[in-house]
């Protein structure tokens, strides 16, 4: 097992994914989109994504789940050798905050965290022509993208109020 999907192994077990159940498209979604959070709070794995039918993907992600997943089920545990820096561990925690549903969101895990995702990509790392991209930029294009966001707008709101709590958009363009 390489020492990147070591870590992978360790990152997911600490996010509640290291059973890698890969079955469904709703788990590797999960996937997708919590490990792209562990990358944007500083923890860098190397993953780079791209904007795909469900928000961010990363094709070498899913990749390294698979293997890994081969490898666990060949026997081969490399990673119990190993542990999370406390550092590590702290931003974790803190990622886990960022994408808890809120009480009053009646959005499922994987819906929540593609809309958290998706939003976040759209508005700090989507090309868009000109400087500054308002809310409403990124609602539209978030619609015209993935029309089963269509009239959720208490949703989309509570999903922007989030990003904006934990500092991951730009008050400029806050509206």
């Amino acid at each position: 097992m390489d020492q990147g999907r070591i870590l992978l192994k360790l990152l997911l077990d600490e996010v509640d994914l290291g059973d890698l159940k890969l079955d469904s498209f709703r788990d590797r979604l999960c996937i997708q989109k919590k490990i792209y959070w562990v990358q944007i709070t500083g923890l860098d794995l190397g993953y780079r994504y791209n904007w795909y039918l469900r928000g961010p993907y990363c094709p070498s992600l899913t990749e390294n789940v698979f293997l890994l997943k081969e490898e666990i089920e060949n026997d081969e545990h490399d990673y119990e050798e190993y542990c999370l820096a406390e550092t590590a561990k702290q931003l974790i925690v803190k990622v886990k905050e960022l994408w808890a549903r809120p009480e009053n969101v009646s959005a499922n895990e994987p819906e929540w965290v593609e809309l958290l995702a998706s939003m976040h990509y759209l508005k700090t790392i989507a090309y868009w022509p000109g400087k500054d991209v308002t809310k409403e930029q990124v609602v539209q294009k978030l619609i015209e993208t993935k029309p089963h966001f269509r009239g959720k707008d208490n949703l989309i709101d509570k999903a922007w109020e989030r990003l904006h709590q934990f500092g991951l958009l730009d008050k400029k363009s806050l509206n």
